[in-house]
């Protein structure tokens, strides 16, 4: 009667962990919300240089009156872009969305740049997957425009992501146990009465404590440490296109 309860248990256990799962992969509930949708911005003129292909835009909504267009450069082996200012600011900062081919947002980039000495930006690298792009004006010598691109995630969210993450981990860790404890009690070698015996002991119980520890822990790791999924990016570099 004892193994039926434990088998039970188990795939109980196997049931919660497939839903878990599906509920995760289903839901999305790490995925950042935009404020902003994709806007189809203007092509001035494209040129084809002999090392890559130039895309000039322009801007459009507020942020034209801060960044007048912006090239996107494509060689065979890397895709940057730079943007062309309306005046010398002291400080700026805006967002470069990147959309896919479908125009599926992939990453949003954060730049900000100081005492600017031309109306030109450093070059920003892009992402290889990056057909279109969006430049969308954050703030510019404190006149704060867009105070961020990206909707954070809420803290239910984050807790309930947590939550089913260590739930998962624990009926994983669950199953994994029970189904090593039956093949090694079906087994020549052990013995057909070492899983009664196992599961009748207080070393069954501590692994399950060990397992329930770490899914806890999973769960205050996944709280603290998690950070937005706003990507960053590390731009610098001299200027290499001129806008004319």
């Amino acid at each position: 009667m004892t193994m039926l309860w434990w088998r039970i248990l188990c795939l109980i256990s196997a049931v919660l962990f497939i839903a878990g799962v599906i509920v995760l992969v289903c839901t999305n509930l790490t995925k950042n919300k935009y404020y902003h949708n994709y806007r189809d911005d203007e092509l001035l003129k494209k040129e084809r240089s002999t090392n890559s292909v130039n895309s000039i835009y322009l801007t459009s909504g507020e942020t034209k009156r801060f960044i007048k267009k912006y090239v996107v450069c494509k060689s065979a082996y890397e895709k940057y872009l730079v943007c062309n200012f309306t005046e010398k600011f002291s400080c700026i900062r805006f967002f470069v969305a990147q959309f896919s081919r479908r125009k599926k947002l992939i990453s949003v980039l954060e730049i900000t740049q100081k005492d600017l000495t031309d109306y030109s930006s450093r070059i920003i690298a892009l992402k290889r997957r990056c057909a279109y792009v969006n430049v969308v004006i954050g703030e510019a010598d404190g006149n704060v425009i867009n105070n961020n691109y990206v909707r954070p995630i809420s803290i239910f969210r984050l807790r309930l992501y947590a939550f089913l993450k260590s739930c998962n981990i624990f009926t994983s860790l669950f199953v994994l146990r029970h189904v090593i404890v039956e093949i090694l009690g079906g087994s020549v070698l052990f013995g057909k009465n070492v899983a009664f015996q196992y599961l009748s002991n207080s070393l069954n119980y501590i692994a399950i404590a060990v397992s329930f520890a770490l899914a806890a822990l999973s769960y205050l790791i996944t709280v603290v440490c998690f950070r937005r999924k706003n990507a960053k990016s590390a731009n610098g570099g001299a200027l290499e296109y001129e806008f004319v």
